[in-house]
């Protein structure tokens, strides 16, 4: 028995759904260990500011950054993807961060902030939009992601500067925490 043509676009179209669905759950499947890695990064930082005095916060997170670069490098190495798929991506992962710290730090550099609040609060604002524009090629459950930080960010900010380092730990790093929590469930 013969199918017709619009019998096999239907087949078609509907074998390039379930790949793409299923290429999708592979890439939240890999970014969730690495959200949950950040997100408790980014709680005990943010609690270890609200503790210190703001010209020691580079020794709270310098050693934080380095254990979250190594892990996040554990977890690349034990993710499902293989082959061809790894090829040329090791490196973009690192290109990415290298690039956010350097427009952070410039923006630092040229708008020197004199509230300490702008130091805190402009790391989750971005980490929002980066999560935000990585949704908009293809992953919608990273633009709720940074959507919800972006708005308790602005949250805590706004409304809760006496405690400021706790509110962003709870938006950023909780939001992280739940973002993986969330794609692991998939």
């Amino acid at each position: 028995m013969a199918i017709s043509r619009a019998e096999a676009a239907a087949s078609l179209q509907e074998a390039e759904s379930i790949g793409r669905r299923t290429r999708t759950a592979g890439a939240y499947g890999v970014a969730s260990p690495h959200l949950i890695l950040w997100g408790a990064i980014w709680c005990v930082g943010y609690v270890g500011c609200g503790f210190t005095q703001p010209q020691y916060w580079g020794f709270v997170w310098l050693p934080l950054i380095v254990v979250g670069a190594v892990a996040g490098l554990i977890l690349g190495r034990r993710s499902p993807v293989t082959g061809a798929d790894r090829r040329g991506s090791a490196g973009m992962p690192i290109l990415l961060s290298l690039a956010i710290a350097a427009f952070m730090g410039s923006v630092y550099i040229v708008f020197q902030p004199v509230a300490m609040a702008a130091y805190l609060v402009f790391p989750a604002l971005v980490a929002a939009l980066v999560y935000v524009v990585v949704g908009a090629y293809g992953f919608p459950r990273f633009i709720w992601i940074g959507c919800g930080i972006f708005l308790a960010a602005m949250a805590s900010f706004l409304f809760a500067q006496a405690w400021l380092p706790f509110a962003i730990a709870v938006a950023g790093g909780g939001g992280l925490l739940l973002g993986g929590l969330w794609l692991r469930k998939i």
